[in-house]
């Protein structure tokens, strides 16, 4: 097995479990706390920025020529260039990794490792992520097939399931107190959809060429997977009451019954949510050591990168603190970066061509 080499469906795939875990899980609580009651719209309206913006990244790929990111400026700039390049690269998914991790440790406190201590959790799981990021970029994509059917499953049995629970009457009236939230609400999506961006540093990786009509596919399915859970927490909890929850998907699972005597089925939320956030925290430190150390095969850098998670992680931080830097924070910064780094690579490969 050349674990160097994947398929352009393991692209579609990590995307969906990466950024999906992004949308579903880390923004939800921010956007319904920016737009409130017209959060969905603004996810609905999102879909059209996200649309040119793959088309963006498909140009940026195309003009790539089978080539990464890193490998692309390499052959174009100076190497202290390059090395800035890539700190910026390595410290934005390492960031990414942190906050995933962050969060996930916060949710596993409150709801079922109260009574074991933190840093147990965060070295247990950081070890299992650290050991697909080592084994490589086929195994992190083979899981990422593997346990995608059975998160769309239970996503689906939620959804179908929580109906009696549902009022969509809760999603009317929009623009209650003007349209500012609603066009926050819009940066605020695009700040996770965007991050199709990553497909630029995996592009040496694939056998085949990716197709945009799949890319598409791919950022509309994302931007449903968006909707569906925050919608169905307006008509479940209300905008207001949507807005206070810290992990609204979460708690529609407590709502769910199936007949009468089964109850409680938020267990297999575990599931869905370790998945994406194994999947995204693996992902993210592979593309790291990759972009710093792209030669040396990720084994010196590796290691390090995630004593910095680790250590990172265990450093006390009371939840409002993180919640506010996340909101606050996190997802400007993001947006900033992404937009930045394609305007970036839009005017470098437009002066390039012309000078060619």
């Amino acid at each position: 097995m050349n674990q160097k080499l994947i398929h352009a469906v393991h692209i579609y795939i990590l995307l969906i479990i990466s950024t999906g875990f992004m949308v579903h899980v880390l923004s939800l609580s921010a956007l319904l706390s920016i737009a409130k009651r017209d959060s969905w719209l603004s996810v609905i309206s999102s879909a059209i920025p996200v649309t040119i913006w793959i088309l963006l990244v498909f140009y940026i790929y195309k003009k790539l020529n089978n080539q990464d990111l890193i490998s692309f400026l390499e052959k174009s700039f100076s190497k202290w260039v390059v090395v800035i390049f890539s700190a910026m690269f390595c410290s934005y998914f390492l960031l990414t990794a942190f906050m995933t991790l962050k969060f996930t440790v916060y949710w596993a406190n409150d709801n079922y490792t109260m009574d074991i201590p933190n840093y147990v959790v965060v070295l247990l799981f950081s070890l299992v992520c650290y050991y697909a990021s080592a084994k490589g970029l086929r195994t992190i994509a083979t899981m990422a097939f593997l346990v995608l059917p059975f998160v769309i499953l239970f996503g689906i049995l939620v959804g179908v399931g929580n109906t009696p629970n549902k009022d969509y009457e809760q999603l009317f009236p929009l623009f209650e107190n003007g349209y500012k939230g609603f066009f926050q609400g819009i940066a605020y999506a695009c700040a996770g959809l965007f991050e199709v961006i990553l497909i630029l540093f995996l592009t040496k990786s694939l056998k085949d060429k990716l197709k945009l009509k799949w890319l598409i596919l791919v950022g509309l399915f994302l931007v449903g997977l968006f909707f569906g859970p925050l919608a169905a927490a307006i008509a479940e909890f209300g905008s207001t009451e949507a807005g206070k929850l810290r992990n609204p998907a979460y708690e529609e699972w407590k709502l769910l019954t199936i007949g009468h005597h089964i109850t409680r089925l938020d267990f297999l939320s575990i599931f869905q949510w370790l998945s994406g956030a194994y999947i995204r925290i693996s992902l993210s430190l592979f593309i790291a050591a990759k972009v710093l150390s792209p030669k040396n095969e990720k084994r010196q850098i590796l290691p390090i990168l995630y004593i910095i998670l680790i250590v990172a992680a265990c450093i006390p931080l009371d939840s409002t603190s993180f919640i506010y830097f996340m909101k606050n924070f996190y997802f400007p910064i993001s947006l900033f970066f992404q937009i930045s780094t394609m305007l970036f690579l839009l005017l470098f490969t437009k002066l390039k061509g012309e000078k060619s």
